[in-house]
């Protein structure tokens, strides 16, 4: 295997146990194992797992901006909708990892792994801004689309603990809670009116 190829696979590799250990427990020997491979050989790739663990979140955030990108052919809601969804879905198959993650403390939460997090955020902005609008909000909005993003995270973290509902009726109640945080920010009228007419012409 060409050395691009096994660093790749290592990386791979380490997504996969990640899936069902929080990565803050997992040790350079739990990857020689899954990968079946000695240790030595994970050590001339990744030193430490701290690098390890930085470069397998860099990749799953990549995978996680292209897999949120919708339909555009669908109405706007419906696209964020779906999105949703696929965050929902995103965070359940790595969930010991979310939640170690967003969890304060963590042994993993480092100054590199928070600029991945908010690569994410970024990005999802993006996203909202592009496909829902407006394209250019005012601060009230701004501030409202940026705290819904943090109740997203804060929610699907609550979810994968408790499993009240399924994947889709999170996504229903989330995007309720995105409309209604937008309508009570005290944007100005005209704003929330173009909106409002926007979706209602989808």
């Amino acid at each position: 295997m060409a050395p691009h190829e096994r660093r790749e696979d290592l990386i791979r590799t380490a997504l996969g146990v990640f899936a069902l250990r929080p990565p803050g427990e997992v040790t350079p020997e739990d990857i020689a194992e899954a990968a079946d491979v000695s240790r030595a050989l994970v050590y001339r790739y990744f030193p430490n797992m701290a690098e390890l663990r930085r470069e397998a979140l860099e990749q799953a955030m990549s995978e996680l901006l292209e897999r949120l990108v919708p339909p555009a052919d669908l109405p706007p809601l419906e696209q964020l909708r779906g999105s949703l969804v696929r965050f929902i879905e995103f965070a359940d198959s790595y969930s010991p990892a979310y939640v170690a993650l967003l969890r304060g403390g963590s042994v993993i939460a480092t100054e590199e792994t928070e600029a991945e997090i908010d690569r994410v955020r970024a990005g999802v902005l993006e996203l909202i801004l592009d496909r829902v609008g407006p394209r250019e909000p005012s601060p009230p909005v701004l501030l409202a689309l940026r705290c819904w993003i943090s109740a997203v995270e804060t929610a699907v973290m609550l979810w994968l603990s408790e499993r009240g509902q399924t994947a889709e009726e999170l996504a229903d109640w989330l995007l309720d809670q995105l409309v209604a945080m937008v309508l009570a920010s005290g944007a100005p009228e005209a704003e929330l009116r173009t909106l409002a007419d926007r979706h209602a012409a989808i």
